[in-house]
């Protein structure tokens, strides 16, 4: 009792969040048993676990980088009723917030990108714009800044606010819950699935990321805009299925590419879309680069 109480007053006297960074913590260990638990499986279920761990960090992070990064935050195309359906449960099995949140937060980061008023302002350290900022309560001027924003283009959709009303319910079936039920269509394992393909999945999508808030804001090149600290880095962009050409997103926050278009800035995201354009499901607004106008966010 006393080691508790002891970290409870840590937590209070610096502005830590206990249930969240508890809950964070809890997951890491869980989940990083789940990862170091696989390399001891026989190799054919070895493979068919992390081909599906593949496919559901694919899913999961398009539910981030297509849907509350590219389709809501920046509102860079328009996408038909599935696709934001879709979008909208693929965003609830990432578990970092509902739409509604995640978006707020960003708009703030790029209206404000490394000053003291960015919620993960990379100013304050690798460590503290990677999760830090999870961990800390926000100071009352970041909070203010977040309720002057205009939200209403996400108040007027109704599955961002279906999804706002229901997203624990939402998150813990999407993360957990059916990862694991399709880990046992490979085998009756079911609490080795929970841990790699409910947990496991879950702190690789996390971290992969909060590496585009971290990683590409200390590490890679700056060839769009050498004056702002984002970066393109490639290892970030294979991780999280092209977002981490941060350095061009930053200088054209409303290119739904979120990239230049070249062959080799590796970029899964932009082939989503540009699939489902090609069958009518979503309008990007074909504009030329040099045409786009900066936004805030």
């Amino acid at each position: 009792m006393k080691i508790f109480e002891t970290i409870v007053k840590y937590c209070e006297k610096n502005d830590i969040k206990l249930i969240e960074s508890g809950w964070l913590l809890y997951c890491h260990v869980l989940g990083m048993i789940g990862i170091i638990w696989s390399f001891f499986l026989e190799s054919e279920l070895f493979y068919k676990y992390y081909l599906a761990f593949l496919i559901w960090h694919s899913l999961t992070g398009l539910g981030i980088t297509g849907g509350a990064h590219r389709l809501w935050a920046h509102k860079s195309y328009k996408a038909s009723w599935p696709i934001r359906v879709f979008l909208m449960f693929m965003n609830s099995n990432c578990f970092q917030g509902s739409i509604w949140h995640w978006s707020r937060d960003h708009r703030l980061h790029h209206k404000f990108s490394d000053t003291p008023l960015d919620p993960h302002n990379s100013q304050l350290g690798l460590f503290f714009s990677h999760c830090g900022w999870l961990l800390k309560k926000k100071s009352k001027e970041l909070v203010d800044e977040g309720m002057k924003l205009d939200l209403s283009d996400l108040k007027a959709d109704s599955v961002v606010m279906f999804q706002k009303r229901h997203y624990y319910k939402m998150a813990f079936l999407w993360a957990f819950i059916i990862p694991t039920l399709t880990g046992l269509i490979i085998s009756d394992k079911w609490f080795f699935s929970l841990l790699f393909l409910g947990f496991g999945k879950y702190i690789f999508t996390l971290n992969a990321t909060w590496c585009v808030n971290s990683i590409c804001h200390f590490y890679g090149s700056r060839k769009w805009n050498p004056r702002i600290e984002p970066r393109d880095n490639i290892f970030v962009s294979l991780i999280t299925l092209g977002e981490g050409w941060h350095n061009w997103h930053h200088e054209y926050p409303r290119d739904w590419r979120a990239s230049k278009n070249e062959w080799w800035m590796i970029n899964p995201t932009c082939s989503f879309i540009q699939m489902c354009e090609y069958i009518g499901l979503v309008n990007t607004k074909r504009a030329k680069q040099e045409d786009k106008v900066k936004y805030d966010y």
